[in-house]
């Protein structure tokens, strides 16, 4: 049998998740978006919001999306936390 690779080892043990974005924000969010743990798989507009979908490995179990919070701090952008919720949109983080 063949080995398998960390990154698959990694993939297989991450959440994906979607994450909404408004259409207005979305240049803003571009260029932060790299403070979030994990990568982007995919991007879509839905009438009035961007939706990413979103593999991370911090997610907890059941998370089907995800709202990062952003804090001004010294002049610059910092991840200030992220919530997550499960598909009946109740929060569980």
């Amino acid at each position: 049998m063949e080995p398998v690779s960390e990154k698959f080892k990694q993939a297989l043990t991450e959440t994906r998740v979607e994450l909404a974005v408004n259409p207005e924000l979305e240049a803003d969010f571009n260029k932060h978006q790299h403070l979030l743990p994990g990568r982007e798989l995919s991007r879509r507009h839905d009438g009035d919001r961007v939706i990413l979908t979103w593999l991370t490995p911090d997610a907890p179990a059941g998370a089907a999306t995800m709202s990062p919070w952003f804090t001004l701090v010294g002049g610059r952008i910092e991840l200030g936390g992220i919530d997550y919720y499960d598909s009946a949109g109740y929060r569980i983080t």
